[in-house]
């Protein structure tokens, strides 16, 4: 069983080397913007312009979203003293006013929505590997798959420690593909068969924010198939807004990683804000900012390890600030990698069961080779830092791309209205994807033991896709899901 280790009482020495040096670059941008843009003023300034306060919203929310999500405690009690520290601002109106349930419902209803848009696309190519083909390859996207439903779910922890009902099985929750995420991308998801083309896909939907990424140490010995302006006149402005916020995101967010970075920062203000608004002061250090305020949600209903029944990844409760750090370092780990690394989780720091991130684990598919094993010399820097985009050159992966049923990209109900076989067994799929849906909703709801219908749900939809998968549509194509929704 894996764990995160969110205080860590001991560190490797490379580790803390590496923190000092975050540290530092924080410290030396913070230096280099306060003056202008201090917290303060991006929170609190009506006169402050459209440019200043993006442009503080993009400094502070990496500053300290840097240190809270790699457990940089005290730097982010420094960081705040010298924000927050000198006195109280004059408190004018504006964000102090702002109902953040709507906000936060809004922006996390959004992240739901990017979990749930990944797994379709990702079941939709492991059900069309025919059966008894392309083991690794299946065993590498199924175990993708259950962590995004494990993201989804941990997700709508966080919304009911905000004491916000998350909402994962109306037709507004589904996704429509094709599609973009709801960020600034350039690339569309959508159903298709396993292919280099549907991939490549999803190692664009996983692309890790940094550009950089520790090299895996080369060991023959490793058995890789185990692991896997200026500013403007005085007026009265205020840019906390639901509109604003959901702009800055589409205008400066690429990735799913820096989706949940800004989505984090804004959590954090609002419990600031909270902070203020029942104290009369802001917050100093963690200890005051981690629990209370926004964290009024029924503890109850929160899905808890023991209630949840997938493999793969660890399951996070939410009752405090420390909760949703837990939470967003696990999706951003799993997504991504943690701590500059193409693992999951730390590796130095567990023993067994390190995994690679979701964007490696699909590099690996598409190149046919595991990392583990490989020799990254010829990638690194003088600081063993290799670009994220190198290629796996370990161990032999062996994938047929010949061994997928030719599913019709991105079918509807609608194209199978002439064939009543079709358009018939394509409804019952969605009534069970539905009912998968349905019983995560009530598990959410403080109904956690029906969960426990899940696994069976997943077991009938992969037959009920191969049994689409398995049949012609055309000359060219054979059918496949729809993952439409459908009223029961």
């Amino acid at each position: 069983m894996r764990q995160r280790l969110i205080h860590k009482t001991e560190q490797p020495q490379e580790t803390l080397s590496k923190s000092a040096k975050r540290a530092a670059i924080a410290g030396r941008s913070a230096v280099a913007i306060a003056d202008s843009v201090s917290l303060p003023s991006l929170l609190f300034d009506p006169s402050l312009s459209k440019e200043d306060w993006t442009e503080g919203l993009k400094h502070h929310s990496t500053v300290l979203t840097g240190f809270l999500l790699n457990d940089q405690i005290k730097e982010f009690n420094a960081y705040l003293e010298s924000q927050l520290g000198s006195g109280i601002p004059e408190i004018k109106k504006g964000l102090t006013e702002i109902d953040y349930k709507p906000v936060l419902k809004d922006l996390l209803q959004t992240a739901i929505l990017i979990e749930h848009s990944t797994i379709p696309p990702y079941l939709t190519a492991l059900y069309s590997i025919k059966d008894g083909t392309n083991a690794l390859a299946s065993q590498i996207i199924r175990s993708v798959a259950v962590e995004e439903m494990l993201h989804l779910i941990m997700v709508c922890n966080v919304l009911n420690a905000i004491d916000i009902r998350p909402s994962v099985n109306q037709q507004e929750n589904y996704p429509t593909y094709p599609m973009k995420l709801p960020m600034n991308v350039d690339f569309y998801v959508g159903l298709e068969t396993f292919s280099t083309n549907s991939i490549a896909t999803f190692i664009a939907i996983e692309s890790p924010s940094k550009p950089l990424v520790k090299a895996p140490k080369y060991d023959h010995e490793t058995d890789s198939s185990a692991l896997y302006s200026q500013r403007a006149a005085v007026q009265e402005n205020n840019f906390w807004t639901l509109e604003n916020m959901k702009g800055f995101i589409m205008e400066n967010v690429h990735t799913i990683g820096e989706y949940y970075d800004v989505l984090f920062f804004y959590i954090v203000i609002f419990q600031i804000i909270a902070y203020y608004k029942k104290h009369g002061t802001l917050p100093k250090n963690f200890e005051e900012l981690n629990t209370g305020g926004i964290f009024t949600g029924d503890s109850a209903k929160q899905i808890r390890p023991e209630q949840y029944y997938g493999s793969g990844g660890k399951l996070h409760s939410v009752e405090a600030l420390t909760g949703v750090i837990a939470v967003f370092q696990e999706i951003k780990g799993q997504g991504e990698g943690a701590d500059d690394s193409i693992f999951d989780i730390d590796p130095s720091q567990f023993e067994e069961g390190v995994e690679l991130a979701h964007y490696f684990r699909f590099k690996e598919v598409f190149h046919e080779h595991f990392y583990l094993g490989g020799n990254y010399e010829p990638f690194m820097d003088e600081n063993g830092m290799m670009p994220v985009t190198t290629p796996p050159t370990g161990k032999e992966l062996p994938v047929d791309w010949s061994q997928a049923y030719p599913m019709k990209p991105n079918p509807k109900l609608e194209d199978y209205i002439k064939n009543k076989e079709l358009h018939a067994q394509a409804t019952e799929f969605n009534k069970t994807y539905k009912r998968l849906l349905d019983a995560i909703q009530s598990a959410v709801e403080g109904n956690q033991r029906e969960l426990e219908k899940s696994i069976m749900y997943m077991y009938a939809l992969k037959e009920q896709a191969v049994g689409l998968m398995k049949q012609p549509y055309d000359a060219q194509y054979n059918a496949g899901p729809t993952f439409e929704f459908i009223n029961l």
